[in-house]
């Protein structure tokens, strides 16, 4: 059986000496905490340690980005990896993984998050972060119906490509793309679907956890090739409280059936 409290324990050992490294360096003037990392309840044996570093000028915190010797145990760290313009990710000899990013000033609005802690802040960095957290979400003013139209039309394209023979792409725009605006509408017009336990940055983390027999149904249909795997997407939509919904754009999901001859297979 795991020991879940050693995990827990590792996990914050690990934090207290990342605290450390940075309170000892004059140039930051704040870390931020994000996901698993500020919200502990949630480690477990998988939970990376993510974060965000603030600097006091725009070349300290390119500098530490260029040279991650101050993060705790560099040594041991076999990919150290920049994925964005201030983010990097890690991956230290025993698999433990971090995500982090360093801003320079008045960058940290530039992120996005929802549950945080600021354990080391010279000036501003919990209030700016306040703010960044009430901010609306990435595609949160995307309407249902726009989700709903999305669905479908990469649905259409991403079958499309799959007859032609282009499965990687296919795959990607049907469980990927596709699926990404299935699952935000559900969790819109679905009544008690938009649960807290959900991630409103990434509408595709702990739906298992939350809507169980949804996520069961919809895995099944993944397990496909594309075709079969767009077409189980339509039934989810088509045969869930989401067909119910009095928005969903009928005439344009029969077009889409029309056009890929689904219809005529099943008569």
């Amino acid at each position: 059986m795991l020991d879940t409290t050693g995990v827990r324990r590792a996990f914050s050992a690990y934090l207290d000496r990342l605290i450390a490294a940075l309170e000892s360096r004059a140039e930051v003037v704040g870390l931020v905490l994000a996901g698993s990392t500020a919200d502990r309840s949630r480690v477990d044996e998988w939970s990376d340690h993510d974060f965000l570093v603030v600097c006091s000028s725009l070349e300290a915190a390119e500098a530490m980005r260029a040279d991650v010797s101050w993060l705790p145990d560099h040594a041991d760290l076999v990919i150290a990896v920049r994925d964005t313009a201030h983010g990097l990710k890690g991956v230290y000899r025993d698999g433990h993984v971090l995500e982090f990013a360093v801003f320079g000033p008045d960058e940290l609005s530039l992120a996005h998050a929802n549950a945080f802690e600021v354990p080391l802040d010279r000036g501003g960095i919990y209030a700016t972060m306040r703010d960044v957290a009430a901010r609306p979400k990435p595609g949160s003013e995307t309407t249902p119906l726009q989700h709903a139209q999305l669905f479908l039309t990469l649905v259409l394209i991403g079958v499309g490509r799959a007859r032609r023979g282009e499965t990687l792409t296919a795959g990607q725009f049907v469980r990927t793309h596709a699926l990404a605006h299935l699952l935000a509408l559900h969790r819109k017009i679905v009544p008690g679907a938009d649960d807290a336990r959900l991630d409103d940055l990434d509408p595709f983390r702990r739906v298992e956890q939350v809507h169980p027999e949804f996520a069961a149904i919809i895995e099944r249909a993944l397990e496909r090739d594309p075709e079969t795997a767009a077409r189980g997407l339509m039934y989810v939509a088509e045969a869930s409280a989401i067909a119910r919904w009095s928005g969903w754009p009928t005439e344009a999901a029969a077009v889409v059936a029309h056009r890929l001859g689904w219809h005529e297979a099943d008569a």
